[in-house]
């Protein structure tokens, strides 16, 4: 294995334990939405918002926080496939988790959707960020929105290994 390879490992083996342990710490300013219920997701509308419904029935449409994914209008050539490829991503990573996630609620955008962190359980119940999943998959950039997610020092390690790799949008960068 490659040396270059190892270190980029043994990243995202960081990035996955600081995730977990800034989500234990870490508390939201939202309290009306309880961070211990399962919400399932009832549709991926693109490739950072879903529609996830709670156990009680009540649907709410959730902005995934501190990423911003290539839309077709910022950049027409580049902008269409990955903005395809992000929601695809994003797609599978529901599918993972067998549609059932656990949301982070962090502020309401002007929109009125919540904006918050996605997670899922994993294998030997590891959380999965959807978010650094995204981001490490070069199919979104860190938002700088002045929205602070619990989780955004893990994003930026997320983002630079797609930088590091040249992944999705970081293809083309130098």
């Amino acid at each position: 294995m490659k040396s270059s390879q190892r270190i980029l490992m043994i990243l995202a083996a960081l990035i996955g334990t600081t995730s977990i342990a800034i989500f234990i710490f870490q508390t939201t300013n939202n309290s009306s939405i309880a961070l211990s219920e399962q919400w399932i997701v009832t549709d991926v509308v693109d490739g950072n918002t879903l529609t996830v419904r709670q156990t009680d029935g009540s649907q709410m449409q959730v902005q995934l926080c501190g990423i911003d994914v290539l839309e077709v209008k910022q950049d027409k050539a580049l902008g269409q496939p990955l903005a395809n490829e992000a929601k695809q991503k994003l797609q599978s990573l529901v599918a993972a988790a067998d549609s059932q996630v656990i949301i982070i609620p962090v502020q309401k955008n002007s929109e009125g959707r919540t904006v918050a962190e996605v997670m899922a359980h994993g294998k030997d119940d590891m959380e999965i960020s959807f978010q650094e999943e995204i981001l490490k998959s070069g199919l979104a950039k860190i938002h700088e929105s002045g929205i602070k997610c619990p989780n955004h020092s893990a994003f930026e390690q997320a983002q630079k290994l797609a930088i590091a790799s040249k992944a999705g949008i970081w293809k083309q960068s130098n």
